[in-house]
């Protein structure tokens, strides 16, 4: 029989120590694990090195709280809705420090520790200053006799928080009808442990009439958990789109330390359960404009 994987997003995150290396599925404003960066949040963890492709929200919330003290990636933004300010006012101040690298580096990062291997090398960051300025990467000869290549150093992170569309009870992950972003393919396969939270739980049968969209087999998952609109205010495609307003909202007190405090009271240490927190983004009505994809104020 295969071990049971359900479990609450507080005893699933509660396995997360201080100062661990955390990877989290996120491109900017799309396929965050939010409901997992809010618990991590409650839960009171500090100095955290965060790992994502391109931080958004959830990387800002981090800072605010005072979370994490580094961030590896190739960048944070919210896009169309601004510069992620807590995260740079955090910088700034040298309160957070920042291991840049490109997206093609940190994907041969996670790829090397996702095949147990030292490093694995691209060309892609060849005539950038990053080389010069990041321990984690090095020129090294070809060893066939071609061009020099960079080598980018094992990532191995301790814990990847990720979102999926669906899931059973023993872990078995889907997404609908597959993955847009590469940071989903590998950075659970890197890590040491995996914690998926999912919009909903379903019977493995269901799973097995559409085995192609089975991403991660249960025995490389640790823990999952249900937890409808787990993206929100990121978009989670097909399911819903990003919520602006939201966005926006955040933005407007990201810098204020006391409109910090009380969003952060009402969003993220108030709520009891994710349904009271979506009532408070909004409700119902909310959600289903975001079904539609209506990018509404």
């Amino acid at each position: 029989m295969p071990e049971d994987k359900l479990t609450s997003l507080a005893d699933a995150v509660a396995n997360i120590e201080d100062g661990a290396t955390v990877a989290i599925q996120n491109m900017a404003t799309q396929s965050a694990p939010m409901a997992s960066v809010r618990e991590l949040i409650r839960q009171g963890r500090t100095g955290l090195e965060i790992v994502a492709l391109v931080g958004g929200i959830p990387i800002d919330l981090m800072a605010a709280a005072g979370s994490m003290e580094r961030f590896t990636g190739a960048a944070v933004s919210m896009e169309q809705f601004g510069l992620c300010q807590a995260y740079r006012g955090a910088v700034e101040s040298g309160r957070i420090t920042v291991n840049e690298l490109s997206e093609t580096a940190l994907n041969a990062r996670l790829g090397a520790g996702a095949r147990n291997l030292p490093f694995l090398p691209t060309k892609g960051l060849i005539g950038t200053d990053l080389i010069e300025i990041n321990p984690d990467l090095i020129m090294i000869s070809d060893p066939f006799g071609g061009s020099d290549v960079v080598a980018c150093r094992s990532l191995i992170p301790d814990v990847a928080l990720i979102h999926c569309h669906r899931a059973d009870r023993f872990g078995n992950l889907q997404m609908e009808p597959t993955a847009l972003w590469p940071d989903i393919g590998i950075m659970p396969k890197a890590a040491r442990k995996v914690i998926a939270t999912v919009e909903e739980i379903v019977d493995t049968e269901v799973l097995r009439n559409s085995p192609e969209r089975t991403y991660f087999p249960g025995f490389m998952v640790d823990a999952v958990v249900e937890v409808p609109y787990g993206a929100h205010p990121t978009s989670f495609n097909p399911f819903y789109g990003y919520d602006t307003a939201f966005h926006r909202d955040w933005i407007a007190v990201a810098r204020d330390p006391e409109g910090v405090e009380s969003w952060m009271q009402r969003y993220v240490y108030e709520p009891d359960t994710q349904e009271e927190y979506l009532e408070r983004a909004g409700g119902t009505e909310r959600l289903e404009e975001l079904k539609r994809w209506e990018i509404t104020e």
